[in-house]
């Protein structure tokens, strides 16, 4: 793997990954448009070597699977590293993150989607190519905006009931000396703490799209474990943290929440 220094310098990838990508989708003749989205087509947003590649390919119908269910039609632009497949009753997405960082979300739409729903494409975008004559037309003229979730009494009470089960199925797992799993429930603890801070910021910020963060970091770095060798007492000690910080997170975002760190469930 190259040092970090000399990936982050490499600021020029997007622009030869989408002119190649474009050219390759182009090639097929099922391939209907192809609309560079996301950051990179936003004008006030300033992309840096982070930033993925976002597309929005339009194909036939027979297409899609082609595209989405392998990735030999990538050979060409690198080795896979990891990846992500999703399904939706409209679209399919492909995530993929390439050698060198490189990272691209393809969200495939059937042509016969896209009559359906108007609401598939909209800004930002940039149609880079299309087959479509009226494809300008169908992107909305404004954007959704994603607002934050609403939170409600039921959702915490919910997220609790099944990490205070969690918590003493937990300890039970350290008291007989299986740290292993106890370790794993530990940590699946601490996530749900995470969990509950990112709600917040969604809550604070009143979106859930972050494209840079910092709020909320001091709660990780209560959490960042030192470097000595996990025992029974770390792992307690990570369950206690992680029981106090749910109460406190979750008496944050509802009023009506009762912290039950003093049930007797913790250590």
């Amino acid at each position: 793997m190259r040092p970090a220094d000399d990936i982050r310098s490499e600021t020029s990838w997007h622009e030869k990954a989408i002119a190649h990508l474009s050219d390759t989708f182009k090639r097929d003749p099922e391939v209907r448009a192809v609309i560079l989205t996301g950051s990179l087509a936003d004008n006030d947003v300033q992309a840096d070597f982070w930033s993925d590649v976002d597309l929005k390919v339009i194909l036939a119908d027979g297409a899609v699977d082609r595209y989405h269910a392998t990735t030999d039609w990538l050979a060409s632009f690198g080795r896979v590293v990891g990846l992500e497949r999703h399904t939706s009753p409209l679209i399919k997405t492909l995530r993929v993150c390439l050698e060198g960082f490189r990272r691209f979300d393809f969200v495939f739409i059937a042509e016969s989607a896209l009559q359906v729903e108007s609401h598939l494409l909209q800004p930002p975008c940039r149609v880079l190519w299309s087959r479509l004559p009226d494809l300008e037309a169908r992107i909305a003229p404004s954007p959704l905006m994603t607002e934050a979730p609403n939170v409600s009494d039921s959702d915490i009470e919910r997220m609790a009931d099944a990490f205070w089960f969690k918590a003493a199925v937990t300890i039970t797992k350290v008291a007989r000396n299986d740290l292993l799993i106890g370790m794993h429930l530990a940590l699946d603890l601490a996530r749900d703490c995470l969990v509950l801070q990112m709600m917040r910021r969604d809550c604070e910020a009143g979106t859930t799209i972050h494209r840079t963060g910092g709020w909320g970091n001091a709660l990780v770095a209560q959490l960042i474990l030192d470097e000595a060798k996990p025992s029974a007492q770390r792992i307690l000690d990570l369950i206690q943290w992680s029981c106090e910080t749910f109460d406190e997170l979750a008496a944050a975002l509802t009023p009506h929440y009762t912290p039950r760190a003093s049930y007797g469930v913790t250590v």
